[in-house]
């Protein structure tokens, strides 16, 4: 399932991010890494990933206003996105929920954890692809 998938990750933390696409690189995935909301929009614009990781709390333009953007553009409104949040949800709750599909992952997480996430984030999209709209 992973051969080929395109992840973006954007968040603040360059250490956080880094160990977490090495974990993701090591399964086999393409992962592309921005260090902000500003940076990731351009970056899922280029590269159209298949999934976004996304950091909740970062400076500039927070998570939930970076999933906004992604979801208002026509090449991303559709790419799964997961809130990673370490406290996510508080997060959730002091905002209202962004559309399409959507799901959280509190920070600290385990490595099997992230990945169970993310499969099942890529699995949910290929399902409906497959549906069709």
């Amino acid at each position: 399932m992973s051969a080929g998938k395109r992840i973006l990750i954007i968040d603040d933390e360059a250490d956080h991010a880094e160990l977490v696409a090495l974990l993701l690189r090591r399964k086999g995935y393409e992962v592309y890494i921005a260090a902000d909301g500003n940076a990731g929009i351009r970056c899922a614009l280029e590269t159209r990933p298949d999934l976004v990781l996304l950091d909740f709390f970062m400076p500039a333009i927070d998570g939930i206003t970076t999933a906004e953007h992604l979801r208002g553009l026509e090449q991303t409104q559709e790419v799964p996105i997961v809130m990673m949040s370490a406290c996510a949800e508080d997060a959730l709750r002091a905002r209202p929920p962004i559309s399409g599909r959507f799901s959280c992952l509190a920070k600290p997480f385990r490595a099997a954890e992230l990945l169970w996430v993310v499969q099942d984030a890529l699995e949910d999209r290929a399902a409906q692809s497959a549906v069709g709209p």
